[in-house]
C-alpha cells in the first residue's frame, strides 16, 4: 500500500484527507505565519549563523549534541534569517509529520480508514505543545517528527509489500539514523515499532510462537539500530562539557533503587495525565465575559467553521473493508498507551518533567502521537454512528483551533514588544560601546530569557572584533542576582560573566546602563539614570542600582548601515510618540539643545499629554528639560502641569524634584523665578522635603 493508492476508489478519499490536513495546517497555524517572529532560543541560533557561519553550529552543538549541527547548515542558508522562512517550514514540518502517522496507520490498519484520518487530525493539532511560534529552535523537533512517522510509515509498507521489503527497510532505517542524529527526543517513540510489528502480525500467524518470532526478526534491525544509538549516547559521545541531558534516574536506579523508582512512578502518573487530560483544561477556558473582542468573535468563528469542514470531510469518508470494531479499539488504546509512555520516557531518564514550566510541555511532542490514537479509540467507543464521530472530532478540533489561535496571539504581542524595543533602544542609542552590559529589574519579555534578549541585542550592533571570542553585549536581570547583597553599598566593579554554550561575555559595573521596559505600565522604554531616583513606578532594587547606569556607554554615532538588520526585523516603523521622546533624550545627552527643543515643539504640538493615551508623565519630563535647556521656562512649566494630569499626584514628588534640579541650572532669563514658583505652587512641591 502506497501513499498514492493504486485505484480511484482509494484515491479520492486519500487525496481529501491530504488536503484536509493540508488545509487544516494553514488556517491553524499557517495563517499566523506573517505575525509572528523570533523567539527564547532562536535569536541565540542565528546569532551563531551571523557571526561565524553555518559551520558554526558544530561548536555551538558540541556542548550536548555534537550531530545535530546538521540542520542548521544545511537549512539556514536555505531559509535566511528572515521569521517568515522559519515560521512556514515549521507549519510545513509539523503538516508532513501528521501525514506520515496518517500514511503509517493507513498501512498499519487497512480498514480503519476514517479512523487513520480521525488520529492523523488531532495529531495535528494536539494541545499539549504551545511552543509552535518558536520555528527558528524547534524546527529540529518537527524535521524529526516527520522523519520518525515516515520512517515507521515505510517500516509498514516493508511488511505489506514484500516484493519492496529491502528497499522500503533500507529507507526507513536511514530516516531512523537522520531523526536520531538531531536529538535525543524521539528515541522512546522508537520503541512503538515492536508493538506495530506485533499487530501486524496478527493478520498472518496463528500461533503465539510464529507470532513473536516474525516480530522479532522484523524488529531486529530497528533494535540493533536503536541499541547502538543508546550505547553511543549513554558511553562514547564526545562533549564539551557536562552533559546536560544526561541518564541521571538510571544512575539513580542503581544506586538508590526504591526512590527513583518511586519518583518515576509519580512522574509518569501526573505527565500521563497532563498529556491526555489536563492540556485540554486551557482549550476549554473560552473567554465568556460580556466584553467580547472582535478578534474573540472571530478565533470563535473561524474555529466553527473549521469544525464543521472536518466534521464534512470525515462524514464524507466512505468505509472501506470491514473493520472489526472492538479489536481495533482496544488495539488503538493499547498502543496509544505505550506510545505516550514511551514518547516521555527521554524525559523521565534525564530526570525532567513535562509539567516543570513553560518550555518544559516540549518533552511531550512524542507523546502526541500516542495521546491523538488515544482520543481517536475513545471516540470510536462512546460513538455509534458516523455523524456522531465527525460532530465530537470537529468539536475537539475547533476547541483545539482556539488554543493554538489564542497562543499565537500572545506570541504575536511578544513579537511586538521585542520589535518595538530593538528599534526604540535602536533610536535612543544608536551606538554602543563593547563590553556594556544591560541591566533590567525581571526579564523583558516572558518566558523569552534573558540569553535571548542578549542574543537578539548582539544582533542588532555590530561586533567590535568578530574574531573575538567574546561577545561585545549581554543582559542581565538584577533579580535575584543582585538582590539581598552587598551590591547596593558597593555597585561599582561587579565582574559579569556569562557563557551560554559558544557565546560568552564578560564585563563589569558601571560599565552597564540600566533600562526599564514594561508596555502595559509606561508609554516607551526607559534608558535609566540617577536622575530618575523619585521615579514612583520604579521598583527598589532598580532604584538602588541607578548609579551604575552609565550613559556615557551610548553614542550617536552609528557607523553601520546594516543595523538593525531589517532583513531579520524588517522595516523601521513610523515614527510616533517614542521615537521623538527617544532622540529627544539622545540629544538631550549630547547636549543638542536645539534638536531637542524642536523634537519638544513637535511632540506638544502633535500629541499633548492631555491626551488620555497617555501612561505616565514620565517621557514627558525629556521635552521639558529640553524646553530648560532653551530657556523656554515658561513653556516647560506650562508642561509640566498639563503632564501632571496623567495620573495626578502620583508624580508630584517626582516633577518636583525635577524643578530642584532645574533651579540649580544657571540662567539669566526673568521667567525662570515665576516659572518655578508656579509649579511648586500647583505641584504642592514644600509638601515634598
Amino acid at each position: 500500500m502506497s501513499i498514492a493508492p493504486s485505484n480511484k476508489r482509494d484515491f479520492l478519499p486519500a487525496l481529501l484527507v491530504i488536503l484536509a490536513l493540508a488545509g487544516l495546517a494553514l488556517i491553524t497555524f499557517g495563517v499566523w505565519a506573517p505575525k509572528l517572529g523570533l523567539y527564547w532560543d532562536d535569536w541565540a541560533k542565528l546569532l551563531v549563523n551571523r557571526l561565524w557561519g553555518p559551520e558554526g553550529y558544530w561548536a555551538y552543538y558540541a556542548e550536548d549534541r555534537p550531530l545535530s549541527a546538521w540542520t542548521h547548515i544545511l537549512i539556514t542558508p536555505i531559509l535566511g534569517e528572515n521569521p517568515l522562512t522559519w515560521q512556514i517550514f515549521a507549519v510545513v514540518t509539523r503538516f508532513l509529520s501528521a501525514l506520515g502517522f496518517w500514511w503509517m496507520l493507513r498501512g498499519l490498519w487497512p480498514d480503519a480508514r476514517r479512523q487513520a484520518a480521525i488520529a492523523s487530525m488531532l495529531f495535528l493539532v494536539y494541545p499539549v505543545f504551545n511552543q509552535q511560534a518558536i520555528a527558528v529552535t524547534f524546527h529540529q523537533q518537527w524535521l524529526q517528527y516527520a522523519l520518525i512517522t515516515f520512517s515507521l510509515a515505510l517500516m509498514v509498507q516493508a511488511f505489506r509489500q514484500p516484493r519492496l521489503r529491502i528497499p522500503f527497510t533500507i529507507a526507513s532505517l536511514l530516516t531512523s539514523i537522520l531523526q536520531l542524529s538531531i536529538t535525543e527526543y524521539f528515541v522512546g517513540l522508537e520503541l512503538i515499532r515492536l508493538p506495530i510489528f506485533w499487530i501486524l502480525t496478527l493478520e498472518q500467524e496463528s500461533t503465539w510462537a510464529m507470532r513473536v518470532k516474525k516480530t522479532l526478526l522484523r524488529w531486529l534491525p530497528y533494535l540493533l539500530l536503536l541499541g547502538a544509538f543508546i550505547i553511543w549516547r549513554l558511553f562514547f559521545i564526545q562533549l564539551t562539557g557536562e552533559d546536560p541531558y544526561k541518564a541521571n534516574w538510571l544512575y539513580r536506579l542503581t544506586s538508590t533503587p526504591l526512590p527513583a523508582l518511586l519518583d518515576l512512578a509519580r512522574w509518569i502518573g501526573t505527565d500521563t495525565l497532563y498529556v491526555l487530560l489536563a492540556c485540554w483544561g486551557k482549550v476549554i477556558e473560552l473567554d465568556l465575559s460580556l466584553s467580547l473582542t472582535k478578534s474573540t468573535l472571530l478565533t470563535w468563528l473561524i474555529a466553527l467553521v473549521t469544525g464543521l469542514g472536518v466534521m464534512l470531510v470525515l462524514y464524507r469518508l466512505q468505509k472501506i473493508g470491514k473493520l472489526e470494531r472492538k479489536p481495533w479499539i482496544w488495539q488503538a488504546l493499547l498502543l496509544g498507551l505505550y506510545a505516550v509512555l514511551v514518547g516521555c520516557l527521554q524525559a523521565w531518564v534525564t530526570e525532567r518533567r513535562i509539567i516543570e514550566d513553560f518550555h518544559a510541555n516540549r518533552y511531550a511532542m512524542p507523546a502526541m502521537l500516542g495521546a491523538a490514537l488515544i482520543w481517536t479509540a475513545l471516540v470510536e467507543w462512546i460513538s455509534r454512528s458516523k455523524l456522531q464521530k465527525a460532530v465530537l472530532i470537529g468539536t475537539l478540533v475547533g476547541l483545539a483551533l482556539i488554543f493554538h489561535w489564542n497562543t499565537a496571539q500572545d506570541f504575536a504581542t511578544i513579537w511586538q514588544n521585542q520589535l518595538d524595543f530593538y528599534w526604540q533602544l535602536s533610536w535612543r542609542a544608536p551606538a554602543l560601546s563593547p563590553k556594556t552590559a544591560i541591566l533590567t529589574e525581571e526579564e523583558l519579555f516572558p518566558n523569552q530569557g534573558s540569553f535571548s534578549t542578549a542574543a537578539a541585542i548582539n544582533l542588532m550592533y555590530p561586533q567590535e572584533d568578530t574574531r573575538s571570542e567574546t561577545l561585545d553585549y549581554w543582559v542581565y536581570t538584577m533579580n535575584p542576582r543582585f538582590k539581598n547583597n552587598y551590591a547596593y553599598e558597593q555597585p561599582f566593579d561587579l565582574p559579569l560573566k556569562t557563557r551560554f554554550r559558544t557565546l560568552a561575555f564578560s564585563g563589569k559595573t558601571p560599565d552597564t546602563i540600566l533600562v526599564s521596559y514594561n508596555p502595559q505600565r509606561a508609554d516607551c522604554l526607559w534608558i535609566l539614570s540617577e536622575d530618575d531616583l523619585n521615579n514612583p513606578l520604579l521598583p527598589e532594587l532598580t532604584r538602588q542600582m541607578l548609579p551604575i547606569s552609565n550613559l556615557e556607554r551610548i553614542h550617536s554615532d552609528s557607523t553601520d548601515d546594516a543595523f538593525p538588520p531589517t532583513d531579520m526585523i524588517g522595516a523601521e516603523p513610523a515614527h510616533g510618540f517614542c521615537y521623538l521622546y527617544q532622540r529627544a533624550a539622545l540629544a538631550l545627552q549630547e547636549k543638542d539643545t536645539a534638536t531637542a527643543l524642536a523634537l519638544a515643539e513637535e511632540t506638544w504640538q502633535t500629541m499633548p499629554p492631555s491626551d488620555e493615551s497617555f501612561k505616565t508623565p514620565h517621557e514627558w519630563l525629556t521635552f521639558i528639560r529640553a524646553y530648560a535647556a532653551a530657556e523656554r521656562w515658561q513653556d516647560a512649566a506650562d508642561l509640566t502641569l498639563e503632564a501632571s494630569s496623567i495620573r495626578p499626584g502620583e508624580y508630584y514628588r517626582y516633577l518636583c524634584a525635577v524643578w530642584d534640579q532645574l533651579e540649580e541650572t544657571p540662567s539669566t532669563s526673568p521667567d525662570k523665578p515665576p516659572a518655578l514658583a508656579a509649579v511648586r505652587d500647583q505641584l504642592t512641591c514644600a509638601a515634598f522635603p
